[in-house]
């Protein structure tokens, strides 16, 4: 900070009010971040884009494409911005980069940070990014096992924050991260950080919106913070796993 706060935020620990809990108080305090980066991943504005009813489906039943904007019973048109990942093998390391105006709602695969069917990846990391300003979730870990994502920050993030896609991902580490959404879910046009549009309703609409949504539960959270969003953290039981891994696993 190079001058003075324009508001007074104090830290104290509030006391317990649920009735036979165990009373023990809460932390109450402000969360500060650091939103600006050395290293910048940007792109153009986000533009928008009609719909293509001739375009595959990616997954049968979730009404999204790989290659583009596809009609759906609940899209005709998609927002487009950049989007970054690592697929089908070898390693990925960002570290202390900021990624701005990324991913592009209504369209699968087309996220800000993607980890995209790494296998086992011990040395892929993304660690102290900031992220700022996406229309489709933020940090992505699909078909990849024992990677680590810590120390990020994301902010107006539209969607889930962070995403565990499939339902096989094993021993992946998420520590210490923080996501905010800066608007109320009870704002009558932008409704939270909510989007519509997407592959999964539970994740990232008004129906269920997740700072840290996740398919598969064999994996380490340690000391992540979300403020904001409907769901703090939701992991989806009950499932048979998505996509390649549809069949294959219990979640």
């Amino acid at each position: 900070l190079d001058k003075r706060v324009q508001y007074v935020h104090e830290a104290k620990f509030a006391p317990a009010h649920t009735p036979g809990g165990n009373n023990i108080p809460a932390l109450m305090s402000a969360e500060v971040i650091n939103l600006s980066r050395n290293i910048i991943i940007t792109g153009d504005e986000f533009r928008h884009v009609p719909c293509d009813s001739s375009l595959p489906e990616a997954i049968p039943g979730e009404e999204t494409s790989t290659q583009g904007c596809r009609c759906s019973s609940f899209r005709k048109a998609c927002t487009l911005g950049l989007h970054t990942a690592a697929m089908h093998g070898g390693t990925a390391r960002i570290q202390n980069t900021r990624v701005e105006r990324c991913g592009q709602r209504g369209i699968e695969g087309k996220y800000c940070l993607h980890f995209h069917k790494l296998h086992d990846c011990p040395t892929c990391l993304f660690k102290s990014n900031a992220i700022e300003g996406s229309h489709n979730r933020g940090i992505i870990i699909h078909s990849t096992h024992s990677s680590t994502v810590e120390e990020n920050v994301l902010y107006n993030v539209r969607g889930a924050g962070i995403y565990i896609e499939d339902g096989n991902e094993m021993y992946n580490s998420l520590n210490y991260n923080t996501v905010i959404c800066p608007f109320p879910f009870n704002d009558n046009s932008l409704h939270g950080c909510t989007i519509p549009g997407t592959s999964n309703r539970i994740a990232d609409t008004s129906d269920n919106q997740s700072g840290i949504f996740s398919l598969a539960s064999t994996n380490s959270l340690l000391g992540n913070r979300v403020s904001n969003s409907f769901n703090g953290m939701l992991f989806k039981a009950g499932g048979i796993g998505r996509g390649d891994s549809h069949g294959k696993v219990c979640e």
